[in-house]
């Protein structure tokens, strides 16, 4: 009864773009909450802390085209597609004439502080095993820097940067733990959610307690129900959801982890 007076969408299309909706970033899967039953001796929200390792490392080199996507900008990047749509956006006031003396222009700039020997503190690198971008965690010049990075692909000119880099790479082991225990439905819209833990509870279907956000990308209020497939009556309901267009986390999870794991044998 909950589902057949809901008709709106059972997900929001998930999109490529520039800033934090243009990734699944795994360390965003966070309980926000500590769960509340003695009784849960697998301590969830432990287990999706350990989803994810980060290696942490200073004053790392990359080339200005290495940079495929900008995390932080006063501007809103999810707008845009790509890199290559922000760079030929309209009007584009900085990219002038893409002279070399453009591109000098637009490095000069005072926010645009990534470049080899100004190491700034407060921007990094981030990188996802599962995901080939390289994103730029800048605190502004974002429209300086795109301009930059066009003119000098245009030029052939090298522009070498320099700063803190995060790398981030899925857990294989807690993954799979995951994906035996676990079901973990995306319900886009909080009024829903709230619906649908209670109309479970109703039925006798057990729900992990604790609170859930998705990653932002799957949209700015989407909440995670956590149902445990080792109960019938949760694995029954849990692909019930599935059935009717909800996205099961775990399959994404699933899908990331046997990218990283292609990626490492390409690379090795």
């Amino acid at each position: 009864m909950t589902l057949a007076k809901d008709s709106r969408p059972r997900h929001l299309p998930l999109r490529e773009s520039l800033g934090q909706k243009g990734h699944r970033d795994w360390t965003q899967l966070r309980a926000r909450t500590r769960w509340l039953d003695e009784a849960d001796q697998e301590k969830f929200d432990l287990v999706l802390a350990s989803l994810v390792r980060t290696t942490r490392a200073k004053g790392v080199e990359f080339e200005i085209q290495d940079v495929s996507n900008i995390l932080l900008s006063k501007s809103r990047l999810s707008s845009f597609a790509s890199m290559h749509a922000f760079e030929h956006r309209q009007p584009n006031n900085e990219y002038r004439q893409g002279s070399r003396a453009d591109l000098e222009r637009c490095l000069a700039h005072d926010q645009v502080r990534c470049l080899k020997g100004t190491l700034c503190v407060g921007d990094s690198f981030t990188s996802f095993g599962w995901d080939e971008r390289l994103l730029l965690n800048n605190q502004g010049g974002s429209h300086h820097f795109s301009a930059a990075r066009r003119i000098a692909r245009e030029l052939s000119v090298k522009v070498p940067l320099q700063l803190d880099h995060e790398h981030h790479v899925l857990d294989a082991d807690a993954v799979h733990f995951v994906e035996q225990t676990v079901s973990l439905v995306v319900i886009p819209y909080p009024d829903l959610w709230d619906e649908l833990k209670y109309a479970l509870r109703r039925e006798q279907v057990p729900v992990i307690p604790g609170c859930i956000r998705a990653p932002v990308c799957y949209g700015d209020e989407a909440m995670v129900l956590s149902l445990s497939i080792r109960s019938d009556r949760a694995a029954s309901a849990a692909a019930y959801l599935r059935s009717c267009g909800f996205i099961d986390l775990v399959d994404h999870l699933i899908e990331d982890l046997g990218v990283q794991q292609m990626r490492q044998k390409r690379l090795n």
